[in-house]
């Protein structure tokens, strides 16, 4: 049977070392944002800070991953866990998402071991692209998106080791296979947190 396409970002599913899913979490602040960041999102290292807090944005195919965003932090909170003045804001989508050239913070999961399950999109995965590297692309998104939009790009796959994900193989479920729309497990082959340039795929 087909696969069924529900692309939704990046989702964080276990640990290249062994264990659960866990990996270290940081509060990042999002100062004008390139477009809507969502949770399931990758995200870069930005160049200044918000009362001490490193600023971060949505990560191209061309830059370097800092990690995945696990959390939106509502907007009528600061760093400190206090709220600001006002009533808090529970509507969707701005409960969850950081509006473009808006302001916030997110959680943001830093480990560069963790594995990530994610949707393989423009283009068909085939058994024989396990281990090779790719690069991911953001998506259409607007005000309305609740849901993150960011896939793995087939067609980009190659051994390059400047290809941000390294790609392990097929989650194991019963309604998915090798194919169109295939959710695959990649992780970090380019990371904030590791050496300067990733390995080459196999």
């Amino acid at each position: 049977m087909p696969n069924v396409s529900r692309i939704k970002g990046f989702s964080v599913v276990a640990n290249v070392v062994g264990g659960a899913a866990v990996g270290q979490t940081a509060l990042y602040y999002v100062a004008s944002a390139a477009d809507e960041i969502l949770v399931g999102d990758i995200v870069k290292l930005g160049s200044t800070s918000q009362n001490g807090v490193p600023t971060a944005d949505l990560c191209g195919a061309s830059d370097v991953p800092l990690g995945v965003v696990v959390g939106i932090v509502n907007a009528k909170q600061d760093p400190d866990g206090k709220m600001t003045t006002g009533s808090l804001t529970l509507d969707l989508p701005a409960v969850n998402q950081i509006a473009a050239a808006a302001a916030g913070y997110v959680l943001v999961n830093v480990d560069p071991n963790v594995i990530m399950e994610v949707e393989a999109s423009n283009g068909t995965p085939a058994a024989t692209d396990i281990g090779l590297n790719a690069s991911h692309a953001n998506g259409t998104r607007d005000a309305t998106t609740r849901t993150s939009p960011a896939y793995l790009v087939f067609g980009s796959e190659a051994t390059s080791y400047i290809l941000n994900f390294h790609i392990l193989g097929l989650a194991r479920r019963v309604d998915n296979e090798i194919g169109a729309s295939a959710k695959l497990l990649v992780r970090f082959n380019v990371h904030q947190f590791k050496a300067a340039t990733g390995s080459t795929g196999i």
